[in-house]
């Protein structure tokens, strides 16, 4: 699929959702209802296509330094309007279209985990942590992501609370929700159990997984 047919399809996606906000908006009749700076298309949008600087600069970046650019304050209030499952529903179906249209042939696919550090909160216990020799506190999540080596493109994840986060169970999750027919799994240490490697079995994929000592 080439470059533009991908964007079209993002945006497509994107769109769909869009028509059917009141499911996924925290207050249905009440959000995204009145014309503002940042519709939720843009909003979309601007979440999707953010990097790694400050609100305000991925702001500035998005509308072009436009004098029509939202504040950090006005994104907040917009965001947490929107409910993360439209993120997800986003994904996944995208994720699906591209697929669709790839070549038929076994996939490849990876799994791994790593932490994801977010905004401090010590009210969210099951990801805070106090932090020690004179660190600051600071709250973790645990992000398990299954990747298609051929299509370079993720397929599925598992945002887990870094306290409670458990690898087995969110590849369980992945392989078993998959639609694909056949492929070939590959994991790290940290997802090897003989209860993952069964469900991988009963999908008809094959796998290869690296083990820890002694196990």
């Amino acid at each position: 699929m080439k470059a533009k047919q991908v964007r079209d399809t993002l945006l497509k996606e994107i769109r769909t959702v869009c028509k059917s906000i009141e499911q996924f908006c925290v207050s249905p009749g009440k959000d995204f209802v009145r014309s503002r700076k940042m519709p939720i298309e843009k909003l979309i949008l601007t979440i999707i296509g953010m990097g790694n600087r400050n609100i305000t600069n991925e702001l500035l970046d998005f509308y072009d330094t436009s004098p029509d650019t939202p504040t950090a304050s006005a994104f907040v209030q917009q965001r947490d309007k929107l409910k993360p499952e439209a993120l997800e529903t986003i994904f996944k179906s995208f994720s699906i279209k591209l697929l669709a249209s790839s070549v038929k042939q076994m996939s490849i696919l990876a799994v791994d985990g790593s932490d994801v550090q977010i905004a401090t909160n010590p009210a969210d216990t099951e990801s805070y942590f106090t932090g020690m020799n004179g660190q600051h506190p600071y709250n973790l999540l645990h992000l398990n992501a299954l990747y298609d080596l051929n299509q370079n493109i993720y397929l599925d994840s598992v945002i887990q609370k870094k306290h409670n986060y458990n690898e087995h169970l969110a590849l369980i999750s992945m392989v078993d929700r998959s639609t694909i027919p056949k492929a070939l799994l590959i994991a790290d240490r940290g997802y090897e159990s003989y209860n993952n490697m069964a469900h991988i079995q009963e999908k008809g994929w094959f796998f290869l997984i690296r083990i820890k000592d002694g196990m």
